[in-house]
């Protein structure tokens, strides 16, 4: 099981540099309808007032679930992608598999 780290300090890049360490896929951090910038911090993008607490996720995590946390628990838009960020994983899928799409 991978712990995603993810505190009010917490760079967009670092985020993003987790990801694909641990799972060999890409997640796409947005502010607004854009991606956000890699050097923003967590707490300048979260619409909650506490931003912050580590994510354990294992490679078997669903897509859909990773997504739905960071909303609920950030008010922050995410999506995950494959490998070579070309092609948005579905919800269905683990965080293994978006790796190989």
């Amino acid at each position: 099981m991978a712990t995603i780290k993810v505190i009010k300090t917490s760079s967009v890049q670092s985020i993003k540099r987790q990801f694909t360490k641990e799972f060999s896929c890409n997640i796409r951090i947005y502010n607004g309808n854009k991606f956000a910038d890699d050097k923003v911090k967590i707490s300048d993008l979260s619409k909650t007032d506490n931003p912050g607490g580590d994510l354990e996720l294992g490679a078997r995590s669903r897509v859909e679930n990773v997504e739905k946390y960071f909303k609920e628990t950030f008010g922050i838009k995410v999506q995950i992608s494959n490998a070579d960020d070309t092609k948005l994983a579905g919800n269905e899928m683990t965080l293994t598999q978006a790796g190989k799409l």
